[in-house]
């Protein structure tokens, strides 16, 4: 099964998300960004079958994995499901 993950991170007017390079979306609020991606892994899921993923950007150029949809052996912490 194919795995993409869907990128947050911050630009001079906002936050956009990105997939593989590619400008999806253009949120002025970082939380609308996040909530935008989320909502689109959950959809390429539910249509295409791939595993997908939202990392955002830190201040230091780190990415953070934050959501995942469809992967398996997806584990979560009790009460954060």
């Amino acid at each position: 099964m194919a795995r993409s993950v869907l990128t947050v991170e911050p630009v001079r007017h906002g936050w956009i998300v990105s997939l593989r390079g590619k400008a999806l979306e253009l949120r002025a609020i970082k939380l609308e960004a996040i909530g935008v991606a989320s909502r689109l892994a959950y959809a390429r899921n539910r249509v295409r079958g791939d595993a997908t993923g939202v990392a955002v950007r830190t201040a230091g150029g780190d990415s953070v994995l934050i959501a995942r949809h469809g992967w398996s052996g997806q584990k979560s912490r009790d009460g954060c499901r």
